[in-house]
């Protein structure tokens, strides 16, 4: 069995290898269009390696005797745009402001065996 890391680099082994071309025999328009497919891929790989991590952990919480997780998210930001005038001038602002805090921590003791049942 291949662990997702192994998946992850065979995918990106051949996401490359499907792009490798002589450069020299095409337009500007086709390399774009090629650039905007490998990107959306690569954004699909992406998803694809953090759903497979959130697969991970939770069979590892399942399977474990305690599990201790802290997490912190925190994604903000501002912008604003401004333009003023006084009959004789002009005068244009541009503003921005960003905050990011993450922190996640997931520790797992010990192992316990995970155990089935057909009863409903």
């Amino acid at each position: 069995m291949l662990f997702t890391t192994d998946l992850i680099s065979l995918a990106v082994k051949k996401l490359v290898e499907s792009y490798s071309y002589d450069s020299s025999s095409k337009t500007s328009i086709e390399l774009s269009e090629e650039a905007t497919k490998a990107e959306i891929e690569s954004r699909i790989l992406l998803s694809g390696a953090k759903v497979e991590q959130e697969l991970a952990i939770a069979r590892r919480i399942d399977s474990a005797e305690e599990v201790e997780i802290e997490e912190y998210y925190d994604n903000s930001g501002k912008g604003n745009l401004g333009v003023t005038t006084d009959g004789s001038s002009i005068s244009a602002g541009l503003g921005g402001e960003g905050r990011k805090v993450t922190k996640r921590i997931i520790k797992f003791k010990g192992y316990a065996p995970i155990i089935q049942s057909d009863e409903q």
